[in-house]
């Protein structure tokens, strides 16, 4: 194929979307109509009346004001919609959903409509030279003082929509920048006897509405238009693109707007299983990992394709109650039996997903049968977590542990999930792990708490203690500027590696800043010996005699310790690891 042919198909090829300008009156009239209308999961209006004002400087200014993002609706599938706030309820079907302007379209919509709390107004003399009686050039006039906005829903010691007090202060409402001839002659004439300068005063009021004031309808928006064709998927990552500082439009929002016509309201769904359920709160579930697990159930995939185009009102119907119990019942588990005790430690928010779908089985079985698949779910939550399986395709990863994990937990099927059959944890991979590996780190905390780790103040369990009060830490019991004396580590190890840290409360790493921290423990009267060395053995460390620790030698503090961490991996996941490292 010839380059001219390949360009003349390229041309011709159907636009992935249009752009072109629209003007402030027709999009502000398509507003009032409900032709453009904004999607139910778009936030409301939320700027101050500064951030107004502002814009309204920069429209008069014809400077740009970003672009907007807007998505035509096709007759066959309608999203969920509202309208603008202050705009009327629609009387057509909305042609094009707003995802990207809101707030500045709201702004715009209420201050030259007269609507919402606050009103907007200009006054006029900051714009005309009263003593030549010539109108001033933008670069002459302060805005600062020409445009402001007033609440009338508060007491005020004036009226600003009381014409009289508009006249005497020369201030009109920025609603009636399309009427004001009458009100001009009428200000002229206050402010000139003389009906020759009144008439000229009214001619340069005039100039000043076809200068300053025909922005507020002319003013044009580059638009771009998606297609009503566009794909959810695509619409996300055109939202993303375009959007990185704004809120994150998701499939979550996507498909509340998609099923809102169905019935189907996941907004309300969402803020009553937050009620019922504190844990998913205090973990900050995402609720599209529920809509997640409710596509695993239902069509056996998490990827993002599949639950926006596949997954449909009817499965959401069936599954939601019994997902989202099951998030809560799957978090409290990790909480109290695998040491996840605040999200922040949590080492992967997707491993949740595949459990929570499979736990409304679990939670039918018989007390005898319970027990056995809940002891395979906390099996399989731990290899995944040390194999660090989540780290790449967590939502291919998900549907491909789905298939397997539901047939061996609760079913007859030997198959394991991948991260259970395939285990190949190393020692040498745990002794050269770095904290920067943040899941396997998570991992490795979770795994300390569980085992029973305490807190070096009050020698207490770390998940007995108020966890609001007591803010985990990590500090490091050799520290980066010690070992960086070659001869205090001839080995070369890292400072940062996981199995140098230590976790502890806030206040205490403060207290002991960059000593290691058997020298400082050795400085404290205080501190019990006995309870000391009962801590540190549930923080999986030996500090008896002749220890690294004792001996402040990181190389043998390092091979004791992932001794110790091994035996504990190797209980949690029921497998063996692979022995790697020279000792």
């Amino acid at each position: 194929m010839t380059i001219e042919r390949i360009m003349s198909s390229m041309f011709k090829a159907d636009p992935v979307f249009k752009a072109s300008p629209e003007s402030i009156g027709s999009l502000i009239e398509a507003i009032h109509n409900g032709a453009i209308a904004l999607p139910d999961f778009q936030r409301s209006f939320v700027w101050d009346p500064k951030r107004t004002v502002e814009l309204l400087k920069s429209i008069i200014s014809r400077y740009p004001a970003g672009t907007l993002l807007t998505w035509e609706q096709s007759s066959n599938v309608k999203f969920g919609s509202r309208p603008f706030e202050g705009a009327p309820v629609a009387e057509q079907d909305t042609e094009r959903l707003v995802l990207d302007g809101q707030q500045r379209l709201t702004a715009l919509y209420q201050a030259l409509t007269g609507t919402g709390d606050y009103h907007f107004f200009m006054r006029v003399w900051p714009f005309i030279d009263r003593a030549s009686g010539s109108l001033l050039s933008l670069e002459d006039v302060d805005l600062d003082i020409a445009l402001m906005a007033y609440d009338l829903t508060g007491r005020m010691r004036f009226d600003p929509l009381n014409e009289d007090w508009q006249i005497a202060n020369g201030v009109f409402p920025i609603s009636t920048y399309d009427r004001l001839r009458p009100w001009f002659k009428k200000l002229a004439r206050s402010v000139e006897t003389d009906s020759v300068a009144a008439d000229h005063l009214e001619e340069v009021l005039n100039q000043f509405r076809d200068t300053y004031l025909q922005p507020l309808e002319s003013y044009s928006f580059p638009v771009v238009d998606l297609p009503a064709k566009t794909s959810l998927v695509a619409v996300c990552n055109i939202f993303e693109t375009l959007n990185k500082s704004g809120k994150v439009l998701g499939p979550f929002e996507l498909l509340t707007a998609k099923f809102y016509p169905t019935g189907v309201h996941l907004r309300d769904l969402w803020d009553t299983a937050c009620q019922q359920y504190p844990l998913i709160v205090d973990f900050g579930v995402d609720p599209y990992n529920v809509l997640q697990a409710i596509s695993l159930r239902s069509r056996g995939s998490a990827q993002r394709f599949d639950v926006l185009n596949r997954l449909n009102a009817s499965g959401v119907r069936e599954h939601w109650d019994a997902t989202v119990a099951a998030f809560a019942d799957v978090l409290d588990m990790l909480k109290r039996e695998c040491g996840v005790i605040s999200a922040q430690w949590l080492p992967y928010s997707m491993v949740v997903v595949p459990m929570a779908a499979v736990y409304p089985e679990v939670a039918q079985l018989r007390p005898q049968y319970r027990a056995p698949a809940r002891e395979r779910l906390r099996q399989y939550y731990w290899c995944t977590v040390f194999t660090e399986n989540f780290d790449q395709g967590a939502n291919s990863q998900a549907g491909a542990d789905y298939k397997l994990l539901r047939e061996w937990v609760i079913g007859s099927s030997q198959d394991a999930p991948e991260a259970v059959s395939e285990f190949n944890v190393t020692d040498y991979d745990l002794l050269n792990a770095r904290a920067n590996k943040k899941a396997l780190f998570r991992g490795f905390v979770t795994l300390l708490i569980q085992s029973g780790a305490k807190d070096f103040l009050t020698a207490q369990a770390i998940t007995n203690l108020d966890q609001k009060g007591f803010i985990l830490d990590g500090a490091r019991f050799f520290p980066k500027v010690w070992l960086d004396t070659s001869s205090n580590n001839p080995d070369g190890h890292s400072s940062d590696l996981i199995l140098n840290r230590l976790m502890i409360d806030k206040s205490l790493r403060r207290a002991i800043k960059d000593r290691p921290f058997g020298e400082y423990v050795a400085a404290q009267e205080e501190f019990d010996r006995r309870k000391y060395s009962d801590v540190l053995s549930s923080h999986l460390v030996d500090d008896g005699e002749g220890s690294g620790l004792e001996r402040s030698d990181y190389n043998l503090f390092l091979q004791e310790r992932l001794t110790l961490l091994v035996e504990q991996i190797e209980e949690v996941t029921g497998q063996s690891l692979i022995y790697e490292s020279e000792g």
